[in-house]
């Protein structure tokens, strides 16, 4: 959580601001699609291979080298010449992402079975409400400097960050894979391990229960239909709207304000009553975001808007994250979180977060280009064809969804 609030202090600063960074650079809102289809097709070839490792070798050195690339990732960023650059970029950082469902399995370890809700609540909530001034710089560095040389040098700082938080995760986390299963794997013949990290993933699929399966099909309906619009919120917003960039930095700081108000009380009343019996009702409210957003004139609306998303993320993201890990053996939850994602279900206006799982990057990668298309098309469809689909997922969810008679620990 120490490593997130740093995370979360750099990183959120020029994140919102890619879509404009892209523009910036020569790109269409079409090219922004492509870049954000480079970055959800690239977790299809390690994303098996971070599980594997995790539930067989070990979850903490795993996550500790992978997060010294990912802190690389950002230089290329910094000194792209063209939009083309920052494709590349975007491949290069989800490949090395691999580790981020990790990161929700040393979790979900670490946690008592019937606390879990609450725990995801505060371990999300607080470095969210930590980076709620870095949105607000970024928004000022841009209206200030630029997009341009504002993203080189909150990227350069993102890079800074990561060698940081890599030293503190490689040799401060503590292990809490079984050392009875642990076995040391040959990193000799990559070629080998690749061909096994991906059999083994077939045989995950062919595992699942029910219950994850049903989780799975939740969660891949949501990265698609949520993937249409989640770029083109900042662009819509700036552009046919006219809200500022510090404005739109605004809106991080609320959602993290709120959600660290509401997290602790949310996360123990779902622990309480039942994940089903909470998560139900926010899900049903997702199809009216977009509808909403549409219907936005100034930021006063806007920021209402947020507000209602905050209140919404800060049950559907740790209550989904419980339900995964409730489903899941300790020994198997590195393989299915890679598979599944480690639970960023949630709606804002800042688009799907980062991350993902196997079986969610083929659905991302498509939504990410289908909403350039759209957009170009018409700027409202890609809103309203989320709108749609949310309700789908929400149908989907009510028949489906059941809170598990046995917890795993």
């Amino acid at each position: 959580m120490v490593c997130r609030c740093i995370w979360q202090f750099t990183t959120n600063i020029p994140r919102p601001y890619l879509p404009l960074y892209i523009e910036v650079l020569g790109g269409t809102p079409a090219n922004i699609g492509v870049v954000n289809f480079a970055s959800a097709i690239a977790g299809l070839f390690l994303y098996p291979l971070g599980g594997y490792i995790a539930d067989k070798e070990g979850r903490v050195r795993l996550v500790g080298i992978a997060t010294f690339l990912y802190a690389f990732s950002f230089i290329p960023f910094a000194y792209a010449p063209n939009w083309q650059t920052l494709a590349v970029a975007s491949f290069f950082q989800n490949l090395v992402l691999f580790y981020a469902p990790i990161l929700t399995v040393l979790q979900a370890d670490s946690m008592p079975a019937g606390m879990r809700t609450q725990g995801f609540a505060i371990a999300v909530s607080v470095p969210g409400a930590l980076g709620i001034v870095s949105p607000l710089l970024g928004g000022y560095l841009v209206d200030k400097m630029g997009i341009a040389p504002a993203m080189h040098i909150t990227y350069l700082v993102g890079f800074g960050a990561g060698i940081v938080v890599a030293f503190v995760r490689m040799y401060m986390l503590e292990e809490t894979l079984d050392p009875s299963i642990a076995q040391k794997i040959d990193y000799r013949n990559m070629l080998k391990l690749i061909k096994d990290s991906y059999g083994s993933f077939i045989e995950t699929l062919k595992w699942m229960p029910e219950p994850i399966k049903v989780l799975a099909v939740m969660q891949m309906m949501q990265f698609f239909f949520n993937g249409l619009a989640g770029a083109f919120y900042i662009v819509y917003a700036t552009s046919l709207v006219g809200i500022s960039a510090t404005s739109w930095g605004f809106t991080s700081a609320i959602q993290g304000g709120v959600r660290l108000l509401i997290a602790t009380p949310a996360g123990r009343l779902m622990d309480k009553i039942g994940r089903r019996r909470l998560l139900i009702p926010f899900m049903a409210l997702t199809p009216f975001y977009p509808l909403v957003f549409l219907l936005v004139k100034d930021f006063t609306q806007l920021a209402l808007l947020v507000v209602v998303m905050a209140v919404g993320n800060a049950f559907l993201m740790p209550g989904f994250q419980s339900l995964l890990a409730d489903n899941t053996p300790r020994e198997r939850r590195g393989r299915v979180t890679s598979a599944v994602g480690g639970g960023n279900f949630f709606i804002d206006v800042r688009g799907t977060g980062m991350g993902g799982g196997m079986l969610l990057f083929i659905p991302s990668a498509l939504a990410q280009l289908l909403g350039g298309v759209f957009y170009e098309m018409e700027p409202t469809l890609p809103f309203y064809i989320m709108a749609a689909g949310m309700a789908l997922t929400t149908i989907w969810a009510y028949l489906k969804v059941k809170d598990p008679k046995e917890l795993y620990e």
